[in-house]
């Protein structure tokens, strides 16, 4: 075949079709998930906290604290700081010189980013349903670069917010510090991020990490890193609510004796003869540690996770120390709080009804969620109280042999039936009466109520004003029964007397 020759109509249209792209409406499946009716979603971390700034000892230590928010309305927060464990984290106090030498900023003020400086990166998002960014980060490199540190807080939603998530997420690295004797800390970082997964549940992620810790005079207690984390998921349905607690530390020892912890307490890393035997082991170095005036607590794993058909709170905790003999010439006394390692809390408050939810949190670490509550089930229906004098309708036939009894003369109650009018409508029903002979406005069965008091068009049909006819009495009070009876007995009475009498005539006649 010549390539300029013409195909048959049919082929040609076949051809047309085999490449012609038809477009195909999107699939509701690929459009983006949308977020519970209300919602909020919380995280925190806070890699060590100790006690009040009036206890602390002559030290240097900043460490990260980082807390952001988000919820349905579109409200979100991203908080990071570098501040003193003092219990006051979302205040820090300025540094300055050394300390923060190479400071760098975005997003700052340019009266912000001088020395001394303040290190909070701070931002809001509150634009309603249109979309926003807002961003500051500030790092320096310190003193020959020994002491580094930076904060870094976002939030951001493209558009549609509210129903889409604004997402909040934070970043700090903290640098070298300590308080002599007591505790050291070579660094700390910390994160949250609160935001939507493919699937429409909202997820809060909350990391604490503490880098070459050491507790003690002596370096009784010392670990390479401790790393706390608490993750939230959930979304409207009341079965989508769940969380993880994780808290791991590696190259733990105590006293010079490597030991792991586990979810059934602290065991010796090397193992002895048996388990029992390792988590014994780990006991008798507790009780030593605690002779020295250092006192170790470990976390309760089974109290980090709470569910409810509302919200998820996974709340995980590092180790606790107390200090009860003192370290030179401070005393231990004068700490009125413990020191707290590793602390990481999300929070996914989410459900598929309106209603107001937050969270919370004081400066130990507690969170107080609020979520609506319950809604009260709506009263029963209050049933009409029946006009005074009737009673309960009863189904009956009326005298044309139709269901629609007429009421019984006297009760006052309606007609349990309105006959029909000529046209095939229903025609008004007659206006009832109470007990008092007042009428009362009856309700049109058309479009247009009848008000009370107006003047009605006589009724047109006779079986609404005619009296009861005698067949409607007879069947009524029963009567048309019996005198049919008694009429078939008085006829059989009468051919049982009349027939003999005949017979004895026609004898005598005959």
């Amino acid at each position: 075949m010549k390539l300029g020759a013409r195909l048959p109509r049919a082929l040609a249209v076949a051809a047309v079709a085999a490449v012609t792209v038809v477009p195909l409406a999107a699939s509701a499946a690929g459009a983006a998930p949308v977020a519970p009716t209300a919602y909020t979603v919380f995280g925190s971390a806070q890699p060590l906290v100790w006690g009040a700034a009036s206890s602390l000892p002559v030290g240097d230590l900043r460490v990260p604290f980082v807390w952001g928010k988000t919820n349905n309305l579109a409200v979100a927060s991203a908080n990071a700081a570098l501040s003193v464990p003092d219990g006051n984290p979302t205040t820090p106090k300025p540094m300055s010189g050394d300390s923060i030498s190479g400071l760098t900023c975005t997003g700052y003020a340019e009266n912000f980013c001088k020395d001394p400086f303040t290190p909070l990166a701070k931002v809001t998002q509150n634009n309603g349903v249109n979309p926003g960014h807002a961003e500051q980060t500030a790092s320096f490199g310190g003193k020959d670069g020994h002491f580094p540190g930076s904060i870094h807080a976002v939030t951001d939603c493209p558009g549609n917010c509210g129903d889409q998530i604004v997402h909040s997420a934070t970043n700090a690295l903290g640098p070298t510090g300590g308080y002599g004797g007591y505790v050291t800390v070579g660094s700390s970082s910390a994160s949250h991020d609160l935001s939507m997964d493919d699937r429409g549940r909202l997820v809060s992620t909350a990391t604490s990490e503490l880098d070459n810790v050491s507790i003690g005079p002596k370096n009784e207690v010392h670990f390479s890193k401790l790393v706390a984390t608490a993750q939230a998921i959930g979304a409207g349905a009341d079965n989508t609510k769940d969380g993880r607690a994780d808290l791991r530390i590696a190259d733990f020892y105590i006293l010079d004796n490597p030991v792991e912890l586990t979810r059934a307490g602290l065991r010796l890393a090397n193992a002895g003869p048996s388990e029992q035997e390792a988590y014994d082991g780990a006991k008798v170095l507790l009780k030593k540690l605690k002779d020295r005036g250092i006192v170790l607590d470990l976390p309760n794993f089974d109290a980090q996770l709470t569910k409810t058909p509302d919200h998820v709170t996974v709340d995980t905790q590092g180790l606790v120390v107390h200090f009860e003999q003192s370290v030179g010439s401070v005393e231990a006394s004068a700490f009125s709080y413990p020191l707290n390692l590793g602390h990481a809390t999300a929070v996914v408050i989410a459900l598929n009804t309106d209603g107001k939810t937050d969270v919370t949190q004081n400066p130990n670490g507690s969170v107080t969620v609020q979520s609506p509550p319950p809604a009260a089930s709506a009263p029963p229906p209050i049933q009409p109280r029946p006009t005074q004098g009737s009673g309960p309708s009863k189904p009956g036939i009326n005298s044309g042999g139709n269901p629609g009894k007429s009421a019984k003369p006297g009760s006052g109650g309606p007609r349990d039936t309105v006959p029909s009018s000529p046209g095939g409508t229903s025609s008004s029903p007659p206006p009832a009466v109470n007990s008092g002979g007042t009428p009362t406005a009856p309700v049109a069965t058309g479009d247009t109520p009848i008000p009370a008091g107006s003047a009605t068009a006589a009724p047109n049909n006779p079986n609404d004003v005619a009296l009861p006819s005698v067949g409607d009495l007879e069947r009524n009070l029963g009567l048309k029964g019996a005198r049919s009876v008694s009429r078939a007995f008085g006829a059989f009475l009468g051919l049982g007397l009349i027939l003999p009498l005949s017979r004895f005539l026609i004898r005598r006649l005959g």
